[in-house]
């Protein structure tokens, strides 16, 4: 075993990130299931669950209902639980190749309710320098795809309605800019689910929207599984 799947590895972090005792308590009831997620042939996909942190996902197992619509940014293990869960799910890809897969996986469980988009990045076009921090330029912060505009893929769920689904995840490519196309699309009371946001620009630019019109479900570092290093979900409640 490597040491950042090892139990020393795992107290470090819990000692790094706990804000108090209560979160370090709640870290360490995730501890069994941490170390199990390693084990051979384990993944988002074949356990059907959301690749995010042990405690979102265990509030999306308990808030998570049957006439729920949701939109995912990003799909995988967390499209199989939603499709478990939710009346309707609607994912947007931008891997050919893994877009096939769970197009397949999906048919194979015969759900009916689920849409899923397969939309491309395209190059960027010639202008000013453009930043993946900004919302507005819908640019992806990954190196390898820095060339590459990431628009189409976020509007995907601009033709919906607004106020007209009651989960969001954002968990793919161009996240603030992905935020940005979500904010209209969520109902009141919505939750609006974003992962990795210990990279503080995913959430900087909605600051005082999300202190003034948002409540904070869930904003902890955690252990997640399958991966050694503690990250953090962030979920929010519309007001």
């Amino acid at each position: 075993m490597s040491w950042k799947k090892s139990l020393p590895f795992f107290a470090w972090q819990s000692v790094r990130y706990a804000q108090n005792w209560a979160h370090f308590k709640q870290i360490w009831s995730f501890y069994g299931q941490w170390s199990a997620s390693f084990s051979q042939g384990r993944n988002s996909v074949s356990d059907e669950s959301a690749w995010i942190t042990f405690p979102a996902q265990a509030y999306l197992e308990q808030h998570v209902r049957t006439d729920f619509r949701v939109f995912e940014f990003g799909g995988g293990g967390s499209t199989l639980f939603f499709c478990k869960k939710a009346a309707e799910v609607i994912t947007v890809e931008d891997n050919a190749d893994w877009f096939e897969i769970l197009s397949n996986i999906v048919q194979s469980k015969n759900y009916q309710h689920w849409q899923g988009f397969f939309v491309a990045p395209e190059p960027l076009p010639d202008g000013p320098a453009r930043s993946h921090e900004n919302p507005a330029d819908f640019k992806s912060g990954s190196p390898n795809l820095g060339n590459l505009s990431f628009e189409r893929y976020a509007r995907t769920i601009d033709p919906f309605p607004e106020a007209f689904f009651d989960l969001i995840l954002v968990d793919g490519r161009a996240r603030p800019s992905c935020i940005q196309q979500a904010l209209p699309h969520l109902k009141p009371g919505g939750l609006l689910v974003i992962d990795n946001t210990e990279r503080p620009y995913y959430l900087a630019p909605f600051k005082a929207l999300f202190e003034t019109q948002f409540s904070t479900e869930l904003h902890l570092y955690a252990p997640v599984p399958y991966t050694p290093d503690f990250t953090r979900t962030t979920i929010l409640k519309k007001g």
